[in-house]
């Protein structure tokens, strides 16, 4: 017998979300959902016919309140399929770019379930981040600063 899993909405399903690496001078700032033990970047979904920078722009505001950052770059891309609950998947590619954060901005949450921790750069290793994909290409990139694909 087959143990099945179902995939969470429609069978061609993908959520692409687009994910910001906001670097603060010599610090990165991460997200969290309040409580959380697990960090991810800040960023969220694209919608139908919006550009992934576009979105990126967008949830920064929605999340933070200010307009005044900077996409640099382009970092890469992170596939990933994960249970939310016992067999059923979710399915996202995560598109990456590099954030500017103006010195004198402070970075606060608009919303009541997130909230944003900096860190230094160099300490990225010792914090638990989602995807775990992720995580390793952006240890990579953060040394050679070449922009990677990883895939599950």
């Amino acid at each position: 017998m087959l143990n099945m899993i179902t995939f969470q909405g429609p069978k061609s399903h993908i959520h692409s979300i687009a994910r910001g690496l906001l670097v603060h001078g010599e610090e990165i700032i991460l997200c969290r959902v309040k409580d959380a033990k697990w960090f991810f970047l800040p960023g969220g979904h694209i919608e139908d016919g919006e550009s992934a920078r576009t979105a990126l722009l967008r949830e920064l505001h929605e999340e933070i309140g200010n307009s005044n950052y900077k996409i640099n770059s382009f970092i890469g891309v992170c596939e990933n399929i994960f249970s939310l609950e016992k067999n059923v998947l979710q399915h996202e590619i995560n598109i990456i770019f590099k954030v500017h954060v103006p010195n004198e901005l402070k970075v606060n949450t608009k919303e009541d379930h997130i909230e944003f921790v900096s860190i230094a750069k160099n300490n990225l290793k010792d914090y638990k981040i989602l995807p775990i994909a992720l995580k390793d290409g952006l240890i990579e990139w953060l040394e050679n600063e070449k922009p990677f694909l990883k895939e599950i």
